[in-house]
C-alpha cells in the first residue's frame, strides 16, 4: 500500500518508468493488488505493449471491485485491435455486473460496431435510472438515434443535452452540422459552431463544421479560408479534404 501511492503521483507526474518500477515492487509483495495491476495496464498500453496490457488487465477476478473497469479495458483493447466479437463479449460480461460506467462502455462498444438500435436501448435503461438528467447519455442516444435514420429522437436528445450543458463543444459541434448538413436552421447552427470553435480553437473537424455552414449559407470565399485551416490540422480527414474540393470548385479553382 505504501509503494502504491508514490507510484500513482509518479505516473501523474508522468514518470512511467518510475511508477512501473514501484508497481512492480508491490504486486511482488502482494499479486492480489487489483489496481495496481490496473495502472500496469495502463502503462503497457500508453507504451504500445498491448499483451502486456492485457495480462495487467486480465489480473482482476469476477466479484472484485475492479473487475468490471478491467473488463472495460480489456474490451476497448479487442475493439481497437479489430476483434470486435471478443471486445463486445467482454464488454457485456462486465455491463452484466450492473456497473454504470461498464454498461455505458457496453452501449458505446455496439455503437462504434454499427449495433445502434441497441445501443439506444441500452441507453434508455440508464436513461431512466438516472435521477437527474445526464447530458452525456442523451448525447450518446441521441448518436445512436441519429446513425440508425431516427432523427427527430436524436434532435430531441441533442436539444435536451443541450440545455444541461450550454457550453459543450462537442454538443453545439455535433447538433450544429448535422443542421448545416441537412441544411436546416441555418443562422442558428453557424452561431452554435462558431462558439465551438471558439471553445476549441484548434479542432480541425470543428473547424470544419464551420467552414461547411459557410458553404452551405453561399459564403464560398469564408468557407475556402476556414477549411484551408480545418484541412492543416486535419489532413488525413476525408470528409475535411472532400468539403474543401467542393468549396474550391465554387471559387472555380477546379484543377
Amino acid at each position: 500500500q505504501v509503494l502504491i501511492a508514490p507510484a500513482a503521483a509518479m505516473l501523474a507526474a508522468k514518470q512511467q518508468q518510475l511508477g512501473l518500477a514501484y508497481l512492480r515492487l508491490a504486486l511482488r509483495l502482494d499479486p492480489a493488488r487489483n489496481e495496481a495491476w490496473l495502472m500496469v495496464g495502463d502503462i503497457m498500453e500508453a507504451a504500445g505493449d498491448v499483451e502486456g496490457a492485457r495480462q495487467a488487465y486480465s489480473k482482476p477476478r469476477p466479484g472484485a471491485p475492479e473487475f468490471s473497469s478491467a473488463r472495460t479495458k480489456l474490451a476497448w483493447s479487442y475493439q481497437n485491435a479489430k476483434q470486435p466479437d471478443v471486445a463486445l463479449k467482454m464488454a457485456q460480461e462486465a455491463a452484466a455486473t450492473g456497473d454504470r460506467e461498464a454498461r455505458i462502455t457496453y452501449a458505446d462498444l455496439l455503437r462504434a460496431n454499427d449495433r445502434y438500435a441497441e445501443s439506444a436501448e441500452l441507453m434508455s435503461g440508464l436513461i431512466a435510472e438516472t435521477p437527474s438528467p445526464d447530458w452525456r447519455l442523451l448525447y450518446m442516444r441521441g448518436v445512436a438515434y441519429e446513425r440508425s435514420g431516427r432523427w427527430p429522437q436524436a434532435e430531441a436528445d441533442f436539444q435536451a443535452a443541450l440545455k444541461i450543458r450550454p457550453d459543450e463543444p462537442e454538443l453545439l459541434n455535433y447538433l450544429g452540422y448535422m443542421w448545416i448538413d441537412r441544411n436546416e436552421n441555418l443562422p442558428k447552427a453557424l452561431e452554435m459552431v462558431k462558439k465551438a470553435v471558439a471553445l476549441q480553437p484548434r479542432s480541425g473537424a470543428i473547424i470544419d463544421s464551420l467552414g461547411w455552414g459557410y458553404y452551405r449559407l453561399g459564403d464560398y470565399k469564408q468557407a475556402v479560408q476556414t477549411l484551408e485551416r480545418a484541412v492543416m490540422l486535419e489532413p488525413a480527414d476525408p470528409d475535411v479534404n472532400d468539403h474543401l474540393g467542393d468549396a474550391y470548385w465554387q471559387v472555380g479553382r477546379k484543377i
